[in-house]
C-alpha cells in the first residue's frame, strides 16, 4: 500500500513538473499549411518513404521533451491515385502502420476538423514504447498527422489535449 502511494507521488509530481516547464508557442509552417502550438522549439525534418511502389516526401516537425515525450505534426502529400481512394481504408492503412506487429489500438474515433470539415481520426495506440495519440486528418491530397508519443498519463493529459485542438489547416 506505501509503495503504491510513493508510486502515485512520482507521477503526480512528474507530470506536474512537465506541464510546469512546458510553454506552448504558437507555430505555423507555409510549407505544410498548416499551425498549431508546441511545447518547445521545432526541429523539421524531410524523408523518403516508398510505400505500395510509390514514392512519398513525408515532413516531420517535431519537439521532444524529456522522458521520451515526442509531439509532432507530419505531412505527406499523396498522388492523384491514393487521393481518390476512399479516406476509411486509408486511415486504417496509417492507424495500422503507427500500430506496427505488437501494438494495440486502444481507442479510434472519427471526427471533422475546422470550418471545411476535414475527416479526421483520434486513435490512441499503446505499444511497448509507451503509447502514441494521434490525430489523422486528410485534407484533400494531404494527410496529416499530428501525433503525441510518451506515457499513456502524458498522451491523455490536458497538454496533450491543447497541442490536439489547437492544430489548424491553413491556406
Amino acid at each position: 500500500m506505501r509503495s503504491r502511494m510513493f508510486a502515485l507521488v512520482g507521477l503526480v509530481v512528474g507530470l506536474a513538473t512537465v506541464s510546469a516547464q512546458v510553454e506552448f508557442k504558437p507555430y505555423a509552417s507555409s510549407a505544410g499549411r498548416f499551425k498549431v502550438l508546441f511545447p518547445g522549439a521545432v526541429k523539421t525534418e524531410t524523408f523518403d518513404v516508398k510505400m505500395d511502389k510509390i514514392d512519398l516526401k513525408v515532413t516531420v516537425d517535431s519537439v521532444e521533451l524529456r522522458a521520451g515525450t515526442s509531439f509532432l505534426v507530419t505531412y505527406v502529400d499523396t498522388p492523384d491515385e491514393v487521393t481518390k481512394a476512399p479516406v476509411g481504408p486509408r486511415f486504417d492503412k496509417v492507424r495500422d502502420a503507427n500500430k506496427g506487429e505488437n501494438g494495440k489500438v486502444l481507442e479510434d474515433k472519427e471526427l471533422t476538423i475546422g470550418t471545411e470539415k476535414y475527416p479526421a481520426h483520434d486513435v490512441l495506440i499503446e505499444n511497448a514504447n509507451g503509447c502514441i495519440r494521434n490525430r489523422i486528418i486528410i485534407a484533400g491530397a494531404r494527410l496529416y498527422q499530428v501525433m503525441i508519443q510518451g506515457s499513456k498519463e502524458v498522451v491523455t493529459s490536458p497538454s496533450a489535449d491543447q497541442f490536439l485542438a489547437s492544430f489548424e489547416v491553413t491556406k
